[in-house]
């Protein structure tokens, strides 16, 4: 007699029920120990680039896309009055350089003796005014009014015998005019020539010896102030002047340096939308520049997982374009304030609404990595 055969749904349940609990084992093993995944973008450092002095531009030399280099020119700009400035900033340089060097080095040697001899004359002429009179000069003086005195007398023995002789209708009229007018003339040079004698023998006014005192004192303060050379308040001022003057070159250098615009790094022209004949403004965006060797990945990592993350940990990073291949990544900045936080935060849900904005460097695969991609970063539990 045959035994009754036993069903197989039992087993089956069986195995079904151990299959689900095998699974959903393994997916809590998985999701404890699987690594943080957390999404971003990746970005590029980008420069906005301009020219201090502006200008109408002359050449464009690259191309949006194109590839540069550090320092290499990208724009130049007409040099317009620039130049005219700059040699006349050197002018001012030169002239202010001129009249320092002129202050330190102080009087000529042949300015200086113009100054002592100038001292030693005004000193002198203060020692006549003072001593008066030569006694030479008042020997001098009283000859010539003896002399004088003398001819006074002849011809007033003149003007007598005319005057006898006219008296007795014997003189000519006009020899006896001629005899009066020579005998006034004498009597005016007597007495000139007894003034100045009486002059000579009163010596030197109080006036001219303070005037003569005065040149002697003044003719000495100059050339003291000739041999004692500049006042340092003067060198201090013409020092101030050429400092003022060099940085005006400067200035005007740095401008000059301005008519080129150049590449601060190397990097890939985003955007320039210039032609020669175009009119930049100072400080206007010329050129855009994305810097495309120093990629990173901007993700937010809830409060809650924070202390997996620190800075300089190495990471992994995936892109959607290579999704069989990893690039090395680390952390580089970690956001010292929260973003989308509650006001109370009372419970590990609520705790993990709270996240801080993680910057995390690409350390390689810049030459196929391009800004705006989708990238992943893996963190191990």
């Amino acid at each position: 007699m045959n035994a009754p055969k036993r069903s197989p749904a039992p087993f089956v349940a069986l195995a079904l029920a151990l299959g689900a609990g095998g699974f959903y084992g393994w997916q809590r093993w998985h999701k404890a120990h699987a690594p943080y995944e957390w999404s971003g973008t990746v970005e590029a450092r980008t420069a906005s680039l301009g020219s201090r002095a502006g200008g109408r531009v002359k050449e464009v030399l690259v191309a949006e896309g194109e590839r540069v280099e550090p320092a290499q020119p990208l724009v130049v700009l007409e040099p317009a009055d620039w130049p005219a400035q700059y040699a006349q900033a050197q002018a001012a340089l030169a002239q202010a350089s001129a009249t320092r060097d002129k202050l330190r080095a102080g009087a000529r040697p042949e300015e200086i003796a113009v100054a002592k001899a100038r001292r030693d004359s005004a000193q002198a002429a203060l020692a006549e005014a003072v001593a008066g009179p030569r006694r030479e000069a008042i020997v001098r003086a009283q000859s010539a009014l003896a002399s004088q005195e003398v001819a006074v007398a002849q011809a007033q023995r003149n003007v007598d015998r005319q005057h006898k002789l006219d008296a007795a209708g014997a003189a000519v009229p006009a020899d006896v005019d001629n005899a009066e007018s020579t005998l006034k003339a004498a009597i005016l040079a007597r007495d000139a020539a007894q003034s100045q004698l009486t002059e000579l023998q009163s010596g030197s006014r109080r006036e001219q010896i303070a005037q003569a005192r005065a040149g002697a004192e003044e003719q000495s303060a100059s050339e003291q102030m000739v041999t004692a050379g500049t006042r340092r308040e003067d060198l201090m001022i013409a020092d101030a002047q050429v400092q003022a003057a060099e940085a005006r070159v400067q200035q005007v250098q740095t401008m000059l340096d301005e008519l080129q615009i150049r590449a601060p790094a190397a990097g890939r022209v985003e955007a320039l939308d210039l032609r020669p004949g175009d009119i930049l403004p100072p400080n206007g965006t010329a050129v855009t520049l994305v810097e495309d060797d120093q990629l990173y990945v901007r993700i937010y990592v809830p409060e809650t997982v924070l202390g997996h993350i620190a800075l300089g940990q190495k990471v992994a990073i995936s892109v959607d374009s290579f999704p069989k291949e990893t690039f090395p990544g680390v952390v580089q900045h970690i956001n010292s304030v929260g973003e989308y936080s509650p006001r109370n935060l009372q419970t590990a849900d609520e705790r993990a609404d709270q996240v801080f904005a993680t910057r995390v460097g690409i350390e390689g695969g810049a030459d196929r990595l391009r800004a705006g991609m989708a990238a992943t970063i893996q963190v191990p539990r």
